[in-house]
């Protein structure tokens, strides 16, 4: 398993410098957050999403999470074993895919998905997670 961080100008710069505001399913797999760093909000959109799982603050260092650098907060596991664990007989699926890291300030997405298109937005969102 190798980490590679994402260095984009979305992304964190540490583990806290983004606030999660809304994670959505509806019309498409979304995440709405807040960098703090330089005051944008941002959307990232998940296309031909696998799995995913959200981790507490509390439970973010443990297992391969604690071997996740200090500088950067978005990363791609290389090798995933997370990916690993869905065996071979989804392979064709799987080799189209990234596992990605997510550090938001209270939280950590893990996500399996075939693309992840960043936008920056122009003013803050007015969130509506649950009717969207």
């Amino acid at each position: 398993m190798k980490i590679e961080k994402i260095d984009i100008p979305a992304a964190g710069t540490w583990a806290r410098d983004c606030e999660l505001l809304c994670l959505s399913q509806g019309k498409g797999f979304k995440i709405i957050y807040h960098r703090d760093d330089d005051d944008t909000y941002w959307i990232a959109k998940c296309q031909g999403v696998v799995a995913y799982k959200v981790i507490g603050e509390e439970f973010s260092t443990t297992g391969y999470l604690f071997d996740l650098p200090v500088d950067g907060a978005f990363f791609e596991i290389l090798d995933s074993p997370w990916m690993r664990e869905f065996g071979d007989e989804k392979d064709r699926i799987l080799s189209k895919c990234k596992h990605y890291i997510l550090e938001f300030y209270d939280e950590t997405i893990e996500i399996i998905t075939r693309d992840i298109v960043f936008e920056q937005l122009k003013e803050k969102p007015q969130i509506s997670c649950l009717t969207s």
